[in-house]
């Protein structure tokens, strides 16, 4: 009796931490992505003239002498994920502010740079999305989406709200 009450709540807990998750999420494979706005089409890019470091803002989803829309997405040993510039040098990392804003910066050890990005679709024929989440192993304050805001600086901010996951179309760059 016991062991089959145990086993009744054990299959709760799990099915309550599937209806957590985005429907038809999946952990994002290693590799280099871009990560465009639905509203409007732009990408999520990051400095690369003279500094590699600054505000990650909305631009051009291509590459240029100033900016880069490619990101370098792997998985780390703490099961959270990197998302670095690519072929940045050296290695810089997307993290959060203190005000919850997002830019590079070249500390990719710190918690503030752990993400999980999940991806997936409404179904055939619809668009692939990304669902890029700031998840520090410490749970800290910062914890949530990276949207697309226009009461932020640079446009981007980390929100702790409830936020539908389709908000970046994938986009994978080989």
């Amino acid at each position: 009796m016991r062991s089959r009450v145990i086993a009744v709540m054990a299959a709760a807990v799990a099915a309550t931490a599937a209806l957590a998750q985005p429907a038809h999420a999946a952990p994002l494979v290693d590799g280099v992505y871009r990560f465009a706005a639905l509203k409007d089409g732009t990408c999520l890019v990051w400095p690369k003239a003279n500094v590699s470091t600054g505000p990650v803002t909305l631009g051009a989803c291509t590459d240029n002498a100033s900016t880069s829309a490619n990101w370098q997405v792997r998985q780390r040993p703490n099961g959270t994920m990197e998302v670095s510039g690519a072929g940045s040098n050296p290695r810089t990392c997307l993290r959060v502010t203190t005000e919850h804003t997002v830019m590079v910066g070249n500390n990719c050890a710190d918690k503030y740079t752990e993400w999980t990005v999940s991806y997936g679709s409404a179904g055939p024929g619809s668009v692939v999305w990304a669902d890029i989440e700031h998840t520090p192993g410490d749970r800290s304050g910062s914890w949530g989406r990276l949207v697309d805001s226009s009461d932020a600086a640079g446009r981007l901010v980390v929100r702790q709200a409830s936020i539908e996951p389709h908000y970046w179309t994938l986009q994978q760059v080989s």
